[in-house]
């Protein structure tokens, strides 16, 4: 069978606003769909609007983990570029662009502390 691919990571937010902000405006991601419900939210952000992407959640009794996710990697074409958008965003830049072995890659924040690795593989 050759028909398993992926479709989204989920990840706890606090502020539903503050997330989207950040998927929308400084990595360029569409929402896919949102779900309200009775006791929360789900919206799944995605590049182009289409999954795959990432499920952000934010459920009344839902208290986010202590430890944000490790990360979470983004292809990307220009690294640095991207890194500067969310830089003048004013999102946090955890390590700005370095390279190993024919990888870029840079580590960014979401306003949760998720970490997202930008990658470009040469």
């Amino acid at each position: 069978m050759t028909d398993l691919r992926f479709d989204s990571v989920r990840l706890d937010v606090r502020d539903m606003d503050a997330a989207e902000a950040f998927y929308r405006d400084a990595l360029g991601f569409e929402r896919v769909f949102r779900y309200d419900l009775p006791d929360g939210v789900i919206q799944m952000m995605a590049p182009g609007g289409r999954p795959p992407g990432v499920e952000l959640t934010m459920l009344r009794d839902l208290t986010p983990a202590a430890s944000p996710t490790e990360h979470v990697a983004f292809l990307a074409d220009d690294v640095p570029s991207w890194v500067e958008r969310v830089r003048r965003l004013g999102y946090k830049v955890e390590r700005e662009p370095f390279s190993v072995e024919g990888e870029t890659m840079a580590f960014v924040l979401d306003p949760d502390g998720h970490r997202i690795e930008l990658k470009h593989y040469s």
